[in-house]
């Protein structure tokens, strides 16, 4: 067997490309920093080439450098999945679980998620992470969460995705805005009565194409940044918003004097579930598949 690299010295690697700086990547690796350059040095004779070049305080990985790091990168998450693969066989859905959600589904299911993980699940620490669908999907490629709660339709097509079940959108308006009712074509609304979230929140886009809003003069220009400032607008008998049926089934409008309608038939999001396609925990994560759909199906239910 020819002298190969360790996983050890490639970890190395990878936290001096993060970092840019062999100190604090010694810091993050919990060692010392003459032993990180050592065995980046000892690397670096065992490949025979210059990985990263370094000036007084400064450094910079060389090209062939950067591919290393690519292919590095590759054989760790292909080391963690075999260890992850053994460690779900012999005990499945055990230890800890990070899960991303982004806001517009966790602020309905995620006090009932941790009771139905910890009712099915009890020797799972389950760890919620609240962020946006572009976060979280960075976050899913650099293992920083194990899979990814998102609504749908999205660029996924770098991890595996599993649909849990449709949530249909509703229009809300006050009971006593008349403009809105029993209107079929969303795009003959009155000017700018039409309450939507910032764009980055995939709610705006999905509502958008569900409910087929292509007549910008209807949408308001103001972007709200939670859904109960877009109810503050209904309230007002601003205009109209379009919400999904999980929020009303979690009762967002409770005591509110508003009302709701399907906005059409074929008009609804995919709540579905992210992991990486590298990942072990495949096993892990079928097994909560087969639990998270009759949930979500439950909360998303007319």
């Amino acid at each position: 067997m020819k002298n190969l690299p360790s996983i050890k010295q490639l970890q190395y690697l990878l936290a001096v490309h993060q970092y840019q700086h062999f100190g604090r990547a010694a810091e993050a690796c919990f060692i010392g920093q003459s032993t990180l350059s050592s065995a980046i040095q000892n690397l670096e004779e065992t490949l025979g080439c210059q990985l990263i070049e370094r000036e007084n305080r400064s450094i910079m990985f060389t090209s062939i450098g950067e591919e290393v790091v690519e292919r590095a990168r590759k054989i760790i998450d292909d080391t963690i999945s075999v260890k992850e693969l053994t460690k779900s066989f012999l005990n499945p859905l055990q230890g800890q679980l990070s899960i991303g959600i982004i806001p517009t589904v966790a602020s309905f299911i995620a006090a009932d998620l941790y009771h139905l993980c910890a009712k099915e699940f009890p020797q799972l620490e389950l760890v919620l992470i609240e962020d946006t669908s572009d976060n979280l999907l960075d976050k899913l490629e650099k293992g920083q969460v194990d899979v990814a709660l998102l609504a749908l339709p999205y660029d996924t097509n770098k991890f595996h995705t599993h649909i849990l079940a449709q949530d249909p959108f509703n229009i809300v308006r006050h009971k006593d805005y008349q403009a809105a009712e029993g209107v079929v074509d969303f795009n003959l609304l009155p000017p700018s009565s039409v309450f939507l979230l910032e764009r980055e929140h995939c709610l705006t886009d999905h509502a958008l194409s569900a409910c087929h809003l292509s007549k910008s003069e209807c949408i308001n220009p103001f972007e709200a940044a939670s859904l109960h400032t877009l109810l503050s607008m209904v309230e007002r008998q601003l205009g109209v918003t379009f919400l999904p049926q999980m929020a009303i089934n979690a009762g967002i409008l409770s005591h509110k004097p508003m009302v709701f309608s399907a906005a059409q038939d074929t008009a609804y999001r995919d709540i579905g579930i992210l992991w990486r396609k590298t990942s072990g925990r495949i096993r892990d994560f079928r097994l909560l598949c087969d639990k998270l759909k009759p949930f979500f199906t439950e909360k998303c239910a007319r």
